[in-house]
């Protein structure tokens, strides 16, 4: 048999990358037109973010989100507040800096003091910043009334924003078959029947389900509440980061956004966030740096309980990592009240990459195995 000349094995091959690629724009165009038109502002709204033109926000030096998780249970007597319009559970600052090449995320405690004022002469009913979303002034775009709020606070500005369903996350979750997570120790709670204190997920490394992860990210039973909540959720957060870089692919990203994009509100179109998450692979997880926002819990009115930011720490924070060097805020500009009284002493988080947590998620992980194995040797020494 003759064998093909070189030009046309060379035209073959032409030939067949050319049905390739054409088949592969075909498929992506397929599980675009399938999900496109399914991200929109939904009940959230337009982003009309007021800020002041005085603060200088870092022009397109820097790129900020806010990532918002928005609980609807209305069971939790705590929650009823909302009327049934949502509770931020979650709030996460992120900011892209493009000149670096890095990300910061700043998390908000839900039970950050935001004062009696919402604006438009709307009063809160708890004074916390987790009710401002459903309840402020604008309730054809609810985002505004929190990213003002931010605003006023922390002096952030916000470009675009996320908001999810908790419910949509453990179903996004549930979709990705689940990711690896270091629970860094017991998650735990007092069973109501029995006044014991009972396990609900051990310490060590599991694969989670969106159930599983939603019991560890929302459970408050600490001493410090809130603030060690968050600090579990960095735990959470390098899980997810890894999980994207090493076991997603971009069929997976489609099916999932198929699944949950009726659940998702945000400013961005489908490409706009496929241009977002193509951006976060690029980065390392040693240059994505997670800070909690510094203070503590106090009291208000006498009787409820809120978390205080401290706004000197607070203003030192925001200026090191979210702001030009050459423009820092003063703490005096911050929304932040001061000098109140702090029931269990203040907290200041230092703040640390999403490579340190997932090297301390090794290392707590090599513990457990050590403990382990010497308690087996004992077993069966003594046996």
């Amino acid at each position: 048999m003759k064998k093909p000349g070189k030009h046309k094995v060379l035209k073959i091959v032409a030939i067949v990358l050319a049905v390739l690629l054409l088949a592969g724009c075909g498929v992506a165009a397929y599980l675009y037109s399938q999900v496109a038109d399914a991200f929109d502002e939904g009940d959230a709204g337009s982003l009309n973010q007021q800020t002041d033109p005085d603060i200088e926000a870092g022009g397109d030096r820097f790129y900020n989100l806010l990532l918002v998780g928005i609980d609807y249970d209305s069971e939790d007597e705590n929650r009823d507040y909302a009327q049934g319009k949502g509770n931020t559970d979650v709030i996460l600052y992120v900011q892209i800096d493009r000149d670096n090449g890095s990300v910061n995320a700043f998390q908000i405690p839900r039970d950050t003091y935001a004062g009696e004022e919402m604006g438009g002469g709307i009063k809160t009913n708890t004074g916390k910043i987790n009710e401002v979303y459903a309840n402020g002034p604008d309730q054809k775009n609810k985002i505004n009334n929190l990213a003002n709020k931010i605003y006023e606070l922390f002096k952030l500005p916000v470009d675009d924003y996320v908001a999810i369903d908790m419910e949509a996350f453990k179903t996004m979750l549930n979709n990705m078959g689940g990711i690896e997570m270091y629970v860094p120790w017991d998650i735990t709670a007092v069973n109501k029947e029995t006044g014991e204190e009972e396990i609900l997920v051990p310490q060590g490394t599991h694969r989670i389900s969106g159930d599983t992860a939603e019991v560890i990210l929302r459970n408050r039973n600490y001493g410090t509440a809130d603030y060690k909540r968050l600090e579990t959720q960095q735990y959470f957060y390098a899980a997810l980061v890894k999980s994207l870089l090493t076991e997603y692919t971009l069929a997976d990203y489609y099916d999932t956004c198929k699944v949950i994009a009726h659940y998702i509100d945000t400013s961005l179109d489908i490409t706009e966030l496929w241009g977002l998450y193509a951006t976060m692979l690029k980065v390392d997880p040693a240059n994505i740096y997670i800070v909690r926002a510094p203070g503590g819990a106090a009291n208000i009115n006498g009787h409820q309980q809120v978390y205080y930011v401290d706004r000197d720490s607070c203003a030192d924070i925001l200026n090191q990592h979210f702001r030009p060097a050459e423009n820092p805020v003063p703490a005096e500009q911050l929304g932040l009240i001061t000098g109140e009284t702090y029931l269990y002493g203040m907290n200041v988080d230092p703040g640390r990459t999403m490579g340190d947590v997932m090297n301390e998620a090794e290392e707590g992980q090599a513990e457990l195995d050590a403990s382990s194995a010497a308690s087996s040797d004992s077993t069966d020494a003594a046996a």
